[in-house]
């Protein structure tokens, strides 16, 4: 499901949906969450489409008329992740915790329905699934490397093994 159909997200709208989501009263703290939010939707926008520069500068879907891409839908995963990590880190940054993504046999939980506002606003399909895989891994990573088994024990899940 897509919100707000043919409507770019703006940043006046990420610090309201900022407002009135579960994030510290610091004014400082909510601006810089609105300002890497921002930017990783810059840089979503950027790298979702594949495109190159032609011979006169302008950015182009083909290289030359005789250039034949691929068939089949590009992928957009490495930009997804790119807009999934700064909503992430602005929720650890305004509300001082790592996300729960969801409440078993529960409703989503509010790092949830932050997310999905955004992430539905840019279009991006399956949210549920793709917060899901992208913090699997995430969390894998950081019990992985971490050595101070509270510090990196995230979302409830399982404690490094010794």
């Amino acid at each position: 499901m897509r919100l707000n159909i043919g409507m770019p997200l703006t940043y006046v709208e990420i610090q309201k949906h900022i407002d009135v989501s579960r994030f510290k009263s610091d004014a400082s703290l909510r601006a810089q969450a609105a300002d890497i939010i921002w930017n990783g939707i810059h840089l979503f926008r950027e790298n979702k489409t594949r495109q190159y520069m032609s011979h006169t500068g302008k950015l182009v879907k083909k290289p030359s008329a005789s250039h034949v891409t691929s068939i089949g839908r590009n992928d957009q995963e490495p930009a997804r992740i790119i807009l999934i990590s700064a909503i992430c880190q602005a929720w650890i940054i305004g509300v001082g915790r790592a996300p729960t993504l969801n409440n078993k046999k529960q409703n989503d939980s509010p790092f949830m329905t932050f997310a999905v506002h955004i992430l539905g606003a840019e279009g991006v399909g399956h949210i549920h699934q793709r917060l899901e895989e992208y913090w699997s891994i995430r969390k894998h990573e950081w019990l992985e490397n971490s050595t101070e088994s509270e510090k990196w024990r995230l979302s409830g899940g399982s404690e490094p093994i010794l």
